[in-house]
């Protein structure tokens, strides 16, 4: 079973619906991404959203996190960003999982940190907690620690890629016209490269539909992104703890490789990628 390390929880969704018809095209828009723009004290880290059709953050192994990661402080070639400005945030079309691996590094939270914890709440496995420990002990020996990386550009000479980290920057590109344009320029970027499956664009495109609420709902017991906000208050609290019963039953006990009993859960991995695809 493939391990993909959940990094959903870095840069919060929004839905494109609290758009405007016309997006806000006043003003400059920053030409450049430099880390400290995913820094908790940012400016821009708050206005930062994913759009609410954009897959889970959860497709990147360890080892690609940590290849990521060295390519960013040795100044390797990046991919630009592909960003989308709505009068209220600014939405990452292309380019979610390499701020996401970013941002688990400054904060050191691969799935299992403060972050992670605020946002699943209790309901985080002990799969997600195991590779997300891999994933730091992968980072800690090709790169380090953001933390002590930061420290030694103070220090005397300077290491090379603590001098990397805050002068290089990421390109952006910006996708120009309303809502409607920007969606159109997501399923476009997302048909070429690594494209959605059958499976997540059945759910993006059916995003506001009861099967693809109530799936996403029960895969994470009621935690993560509030995909059923729409509803009230009362309906919102019941459909959560419904989720958290239907998630018990189909996930627990948690299945673990290799497999040595056979008290398994019905519902399989609890991994996103896994527990979502077609039997």
């Amino acid at each position: 079973m493939p391990q993909r390390v959940s990094l959903d929880a870095m840069i919060p969704r929004a839905d494109f619906g609290i758009a405007d018809d016309e997006a806000n095209s006043s003003g400059e828009l920053i030409r450049d991404f430099p880390i400290s723009h995913l820094t908790s004290e940012s400016p821009v880290l708050k206005l930062l959203r994913k759009p609410d059709f954009q897959r889970e953050t959860n497709h990147w192994s360890p080892e690609q996190i940590a290849t990521f990661v060295a390519s960013y402080v040795d100044s390797e070639v990046i991919p630009s960003l592909i960003l989308w400005k709505s009068p209220q945030y600014i939405f990452v079309i292309d380019g979610g999982h390499r701020l996401s691996a970013l941002r688990a590094w400054i904060s050191d939270d691969y799935g299992d940190g403060a972050i992670s914890l605020a946002f699943y709440g209790a309901d985080i496995s002990e799969d997600q907690k195991r590779i997300a420990k891999r994933t730091r002990k992968l980072i800690e020996q090709t790169v380090g620690r953001f933390s002590r990386l930061r420290d030694q550009v103070d220090a005397t000479p300077i290491v090379r890629r603590a001098k990397t980290l805050f002068t290089r920057a990421l390109t952006l590109q910006w996708v120009h016209g309303n809502a409607d344009v920007a969606e159109t320029s997501f399923f476009k970027i997302n048909s070429q490269g690594t494209p959605l499956d059958e499976t997540e664009e059945m759910l993006i495109r059916n995003r506001r539909k009861p099967i693809a609420i109530a799936a996403r709902a029960i895969l994470r017991a009621g935690g993560g992104h509030k995909y059923w906000s729409a509803f009230g208050e009362v309906e919102s609290k019941q459909i959560e703890e419904l989720a958290e019963q239907f998630h018990g039953l189909l996930f627990d006990p948690e299945a673990e490789t290799p497999i040595k009993t056979l008290e398994l859960p019905l519902g399989g991995s609890v991994s996103p990628v896994d527990a979502l695809s077609p039997a």
